[in-house]
């Protein structure tokens, strides 16, 4: 085949692209023009790959109908190290560089039966968890990646044509019985992280109408892989730059479609080819890299039994998870498990503060704000059936097809109101693995200067669930009403008059309420800026923690029919550091879709916050901290805090 010109053309084409970019197109059909390549990505114009268009398009389309599924319907072929790292991943579970990827996947892997490679292959034993729904799935992609199987040895021939080696060079020891991984990934619109694939080829089915994948060429220039219908994007990765003793780079992506990888055999221990090492100065580059290597590799970056700790900013390890799991029941209920009705049945009485109920409120918000910086409230008289119709509806409204949700898409021009997907929101540099609805008080033009003009606007209410709006604004009123009797109870806490809190400070008071969906991961740490927040979240879920003052993390486990309080930065201030603002995170190790539906308390908008003159007598007689606009800080960490 070698003295073919046809091939010898072909060999050439993927060579040079191999050289000077790492990536390639294959085509399916023949092109006719004679300039069909992007930027330095090189097209290989040949009579056709041999994969039937309509089986491409058809395995793309069975993908994003699973992927369409309910996320409970999703988790039945759900990824664990017991299935052999085979199956369905939710959105961040898969982590490159520290950092979890905004993409749900199915992953699957060729067959390892017990003992078949040695002990190092163990972890990988094991079939492919193939879904029932849509039918039809298993045997669809089984014939997809026999036919890539095929196609990809064939493209190595030529590879190997093109390194100086024999035709066969790379088969054999080497790939002559080629392990392969295939990956079916789902994209909610957003990048993931760069990486590097450790494959010899890989060949990617991408939708036709998005432009997502991009490749590092080894000029350093990121390129777009722009669709090509009828072709594949091949790239070429570290087994391959190893073969050719660096000859050919590995290639740096950032997002990945629907790839069915060649690989090496899965025992082989890879290294430079001799004529590879002979046509590039006759010194081996690389040690030999066997199966083990990669398989440490693999399991690393799949390891969700474990929640590990990837950095101190980002994850907590299983162990401090288990330590701190009940340490809230037993901290809050015996300190701050407040049935505030005494204090919601006095609030508008000058003489509440006399009240001897009313008083052991008050004692009890005090300890716990200075203690731990959140608590528990019940008998706070919004009924339990509103509380969970509130939830109930998010749910609603996070289960709707993307395209639906979009259509009250969060920007600059809503007033930064409305839906935001996953990773779209920003936590010290770091997108949440969340989606969201944020809602602010109307802004009406003018009404507080200028400062406030990006918030001006009405919310963004969804038209499906119905009365999704109007449910949320009863909702919201309810809150706003507690929160301000709440806030009467911290004033006399702090040492001040009943109405010290009310006034300039916050007798018109501005309000934030977000409606959050988190897909079963975690979440960055964050910090409030309000006065006080109301955390109505999922019953049957663990997820939300809370760090004290001591530094523990404690798991603000649910307790229906309460919510749990958080005091935030503006309340911070005006105690001038008695109370501690909440440092806050979600660690959601459920297989559940968790909603929780947070209600932000704040000053009035324009409200100069600074600390209150009896804090700063109780505190040593030193003001902490000098005065902060809190609308100003308001619009400048939304201004920050999300992608587009």
């Amino acid at each position: 085949m070698a003295e073919d010109k046809g091939v010898a053309e072909v060999v050439r084409q993927p060579d040079q692209a191999c050289r000077e970019a790492g990536f390639f197109y294959v085509i399916f059909l023949n092109i006719s023009s004679a300039s069909f390549s992007i930027r330095q990505c090189i097209v290989i114009k040949q009579k056709g790959h041999g994969i039937p268009d309509s089986l491409v398009k058809e395995v793309r389309s069975m993908a994003h109908k699973f992927f369409d599924l309910p996320y409970e319907e999703k988790t039945k072929i759900k990824l664990s190290a017991t299935t052999g790292y085979r199956g369905y991943q939710r959105v961040g579970e898969n982590i490159t560089k520290g950092i979890p990827d905004m993409h749900e996947a199915i992953d699957c892997l060729r067959e390892v039966k017990q003992g078949m490679y040695g002990a190092f292959s163990n972890p990988l034993e094991g079939c492919n968890e193939w879904p029932p729904n849509p039918p039809n799935f298993r045997h669809l992609m089984e014939l997809y990646i026999s036919l890539c199987t095929d196609l990809s040895r064939k493209i190595m021939r030529g590879i190997a044509l093109a390194l100086g080696g024999p035709v066969d060079v790379l088969e054999g020891k080497r790939a002559g019985d080629p392990f392969w991984a295939l990956r079916i990934i789902g994209y909610p619109g957003l990048s993931c992280g760069q990486d590097m694939s450790n494959s010899l080829l890989t060949l990617v089915n991408q939708d036709d109408d998005i432009t997502a994948l991009q490749v590092r060429n080894l000029s350093g220039e990121w390129i777009s892989a722009v669709p090509i219908p009828g072709t594949f994007v091949c790239n070429i990765g570290d087994m391959l730059k190893i073969l050719s003793n660096g000859h050919y780079e590995s290639t740096l992506h950032r997002v990945i479609n629907k790839s069915p990888k060649f690989r090496p055999n899965f025992n082989a221990a890879i290294e430079p080819l001799d004529a590879c090492i002979e046509n590039s100065g006759g010194t081996k580059k690389f040690e030999a890299a066997g199966g083990n290597h990669k398989m440490h590799v693999f399991a690393h970056a799949f390891s969700i039994e474990k929640l590990e700790k990837v950095s101190s900013d980002e994850f907590l390890c299983e162990e401090n998870l288990v330590k701190s799991k009940d340490l809230l029941g037993h901290f809050v209920l015996g300190k701050m498990d407040a049935n505030i009705s005494p204090l919601l049945a006095k609030w508008d009485d000058p003489n509440m503060a006399e009240d001897k109920g009313v008083a052991e409120v008050v004692r009890q918000l005090d300890q716990a704000c200075r203690e731990a910086g959140f608590f528990y409230v019940k008998g706070h008289g919004i009924p339990d059936s509103l509380v969970k119709e509130v939830r109930s509806v998010a749910h609603k409204f996070f289960d709707l097809p993307y395209e639906e949700k979009t259509k009250i898409k969060l920007s600059a021009t809503t007033g930064y109101r409305g839906y935001q997907r996953v990773g779209e929101n920003i936590t010290k540099g770091i997108p949440d693995m969340h989606e969201a609805i944020d809602c602010y008080r109307e802004v009406k033009q003018g009404m507080y200067g200028a400062f406030s003009n990006p918030l001006e606007g009405c919310n963004e209410w969804p038209t499906n669930p119905p009365n999704f709006g109007h449910l949320m604004e009863v909702y919201v009123s309810l809150c706003t009403d507690l929160s301000r009797k709440i806030m009467r109870g911290i004033a006399l806490a702090l040492g001040g008059s009943v109405d010290e809190l009310e006034g300039k400070r916050a007798g018109d008071p501005f309000w934030v309420f977000r409606i959050i969906g988190y897909p079963g991961v975690s979440c960055g740490q964050d910090m409030a800026n309000s006065l006080l927040t109301l955390v109505n979240q999922d019953d049957d879920i663990t997820a939300l923690q809370v760090r004290n003052h001591s530094g523990e993390w404690i798991s603000a486990v649910p307790i229906p029919g309460t919510f749990v309080c958080n005091i935030g930065d503006m309340l911070k201030i005006l105690s001038n550091g008695l109370y501690e603002s909440t440092l806050h995170q979600v660690i959601n190790n459920s297989p559940k879709y968790r909603v929780c539906v947070a209600y932000f308390y704040e000053p009035n908008f324009n409200a100069a916050i600074e600390p209150l003159d009896v804090c700063i007598e109780n505190s040593g007689g030193t003001k902490k901290f000098e005065a902060a606009v809190y609308g100003e800080h308001l619009v400048s960490k939304i201004l920050t805090n999300f992608v587009y």
